[in-house]
Order: structure tokens, then C-alpha cells, then sequence
């Protein structure tokens, strides 16, 4: 076991594969989850299988003023490459659901719709969200760690994310859809990486992925792909 120091590169890269894995099974249109402070890393090479490393850090609602949450984690990078890292987590304590109202209220706004949803580039040129807006953002931040998790091996690093479009698909059961087509940045190699997601949302089921899909690069100063 080897003990790494938690505010070095593959401490931090490791602790943003646990913090989207959270991200997308508990954030929300009015939740997001960032990392607060790495206390911990250690990291052990098992052999045929992969490094694994363990990690304490405390994670904080980004939109909610709610107390620091304490966590550990254990992020297993295979050494098959194109199998997405395992992901096992612990809360100190559980998020308080102080967004249920809210939930409700954007999720009736949107299935009452005349038309379905349909916007382009948001955040803005100028970083402008209209405050209509913001769930959906959220939501696809959510969304965007799915892929990040899902994508990540040692040597990446997944930030931040632009939503070049996004349209809702009208369905007959009770969730929302949307499909997002964004722009997820890769910090090691500096690229803005497109993506195609399909998500499902309700207040009572959460996020579900339906499908994601790495899209063709395109000319990084058009506005859409």
C-alpha cells in the first residue's frame, strides 16, 4: 500500500471519478455535489486486476447551504482500460432532502409544457444561465459525471462541461427526458471532448442514463455539433 499525498494529481483524479459516481446517482436539478478537501489517498496495485486507491474526502451541496459531508471511498481503475472504474462510497451522513418541493415544482412546470423544451449554449459566451435554466443545467451536470465516470482511467482528468444543446423528448410514462449535446473538458489533453446524452429524470426515481454516445469532433468554434 503506498501512501499518496491527497493534493497531488492522481489523489485528486481519483477523488473526481468517486465525486461524479455520487454526482449521478444523487444529484439532481437542484443538487450538485463538489469535492471539498482530500484528507487521505493511499493507493495499491493488485495484480491481473488494477490500482486501487482509497480515499477520504468531505463532498458539500453546491447549491444548498448544508454542512460539509465526510466520505470515504475505494475507485478500482481496471487494468482493462475500456471497463469504467468501481466505484465504492460511505457517507459520514446522509444528504438532507431539502429540495423536494423545488423538484416537484420544475418537474410540473416541464410536463405541462404546450412544447418541448429546446435551448442552445449554456452556459453563455458570457457565462450567463437564465434562471430558468439552471435546473436543467444542473441536471445535465449530473448527467455529464455519468460519462465522466464512465470514461475515466488514470491518466484522465474530466471537468467542466458546456451544454451546446439540449431538447426534452416527449414521453408517455411519468419521467422526463432530455438529450444533451455537450462539451466535456479533458484536462490532460486539453480538449473540449463532444457528447451525446440521453437522460431520464423524475423526483421519485432520480437520474437514469439511457445512453451516451462520444460524437465526431468538430470545429471547436461552431455552435453545435
Amino acid at each position: 500500500m503506498e501512501t499518496i499525498n491527497p493534493s497531488f494529481y492522481p489523489a485528486s483524479r481519483a477523488t473526481g471519478v468517486a465525486i461524479s459516481y455520487i454526482n449521478c446517482r444523487l444529484g439532481g436539478p437542484h443538487r450538485v455535489f463538489e469535492q471539498e478537501k482530500v484528507t487521505k489517498a493511499c493507493k495499491e496495485n493488485i495484480a491481473g486486476v488494477g490500482n486501487k486507491y482509497y480515499l477520504e474526502f468531505s463532498i458539500k451541496d453546491a447549491l444548498n447551504k448544508q454542512e460539509a459531508i465526510k466520505c470515504t471511498a475505494e475507485v478500482l481503475y481496471p487494468t482493462n482500460q475500456q471497463t469504467a472504474p468501481t466505484v465504492t462510497y460511505t457517507l459520514q451522513t446522509e444528504p438532507h432532502n431539502c429540495t423536494a418541493a423545488e423538484d416537484t415544482a420544475f418537474y410540473s412546470k416541464i410536463r405541462s409544457r404546450s412544447e418541448p423544451l429546446e435551448a442552445e449554449d449554456i452556459p453563455d459566451s458570457f457565462g450567463y444561465i437564465a434562471p430558468d435554466m439552471e435546473p436543467v443545467w444542473h441536471l445535465s451536470l449530473a448527467s455529464a459525471d455519468f460519462v465522466k465516470w464512465q470514461n475515466s482511467t488514470e491518466e484522465t482528468f474530466y471537468r467542466a462541461v458546456v451544454i451546446k444543446k439540449v431538447m426534452q423528448v416527449k414521453r408517455d410514462d411519468d419521467a422526463l427526458e432530455f438529450q444533451y449535446n455537450m462539451l466535456i473538458h479533458q484536462m490532460v489533453t486539453q480538449e473540449m471532448e463532444p457528447w451525446s446524452i440521453q437522460c431520464l429524470w423524475d423526483p421519485t426515481e432520480g437520474l437514469r442514463i439511457k445512453n451516451q454516445q462520444r460524437m465526431p469532433k468538430t470545429n471547436p468554434y461552431e455552435n453545435s455539433f
